[in-house]
C-alpha cells in the first residue's frame, strides 16, 4: 500500500513538474508571437513611410502618381506654394516616422530585458 501511495505521489509531482516545463514553453512561445507582431507592424509602416517617399519625390519632380499609372508621364513644373505645402507635408511625416522608429526600438529594448 506504502509503494502504491509512493508511486502516485511521485506521479503527481513528475505531471506538475511537466505542467511547469509546459507553462514555461508556452509563455516563451507567445511572447515570440508578440514580438513577431510587433516586428511585422513595423514592417508594414516602414513600406507604408517608403511608398510616401516616392510619391513625395514623384510630386517634386512634377509628376502625377494617377497620371503615371495610367500610363501619362507629362511633367508638369509645380508652384512654389505647392513645393512648400509639399515640404512641410514631407517634414511632417518625417517627424512621425522618427518618432514611431524609437518608439519600436525602445519597445525592442524593453522585451530583451524582460
Amino acid at each position: 500500500m506504502k509503494i502504491a501511495i509512493m508511486m502516485v505521489f511521485l506521479g503527481l509531482i513528475g505531471y506538475l513538474l511537466e505542467q511547469r516545463r509546459h507553462i514555461k514553453f508556452l509563455e516563451k512561445v507567445n511572447f515570440n508571437q508578440e514580438t513577431r507582431h510587433i516586428m511585422t507592424d513595423h514592417e508594414i509602416f516602414l513600406l507604408k513611410h517608403q511608398i510616401g517617399t516616392y510619391v513625395f519625390s514623384l510630386e517634386t519632380l512634377g509628376y502625377d502618381r494617377d497620371e503615371i499609372s495610367k500610363g501619362n508621364y507629362t511633367k508638369h513644373e509645380p508652384n512654389p506654394e505647392k513645393l512648400q505645402a509639399l515640404y512641410a507635408e514631407f517634414e511632417r511625416n518625417e517627424s512621425i516616422y522618427r518618432s514611431k522608429n524609437i518608439q519600436f526600438e525602445t519597445e525592442l529594448e524593453l522585451r530583451e530585458t524582460n
